[in-house]
């Protein structure tokens, strides 16, 4: 029952974080494609522990410092009815032809803990491994055109 009460919770919490996606998904898609790590993405993530996969989209900001953090803001699908949205501040690094960025995100400990994520940006292929105390896997998408 506990965890039933834990699992219905991080689905409302998430859930909610949806509206806020939605409107910056609409913003980025109406301002048509940026250049760099900027700009709306969409693809999938994969968990190489239990396979679980699903539709992934991401709203990148612009820089908020001089140290290149930029938020991502994510939006998940998994199990084909559940969905959520959170957002991570990574940071940067941009070189000739590619950018890379790190970053991590605070989750609860029985939904993983911290998450670290790692990845590259290079044209309109953006390719990212994430890790947490229960999972590791990819995010894999395209640049929206």
């Amino acid at each position: 029952m506990k965890n039933l009460f834990l699992f219905s919770l991080a689905c409302l919490v998430l859930c909610s974080c949806s509206s806020g996606f939605r409107r910056e998904w609409k913003s980025a898609l109406s301002q048509g494609p940026s250049t760099g790590v900027t700009g709306a993405w969409e693809g999938t993530w994969k968990s190489d522990v239990n396979g679980h996969h699903g539709r992934l989209r991401c709203v990148v900001g612009p820089a908020i410092n001089a140290q290149g953090d930029h938020t991502f803001h994510y939006h998940a699908t998994w199990a084909r009815i559940f969905s959520g949205a959170y957002a991570a501040q990574h940071r940067v690094v941009t070189g000739k032809n590619s950018s890379t960025f790190s970053g991590q995100h605070d989750m609860p400990d029985w939904a993983g803990g911290r998450y670290t994520y790692s990845g590259t940006v290079k044209g309109d292929d953006f390719s990212a491994c994430y890790q947490c105390a229960k999972d590791k896997g990819t995010f894999q998408m395209r640049r929206v055109r």
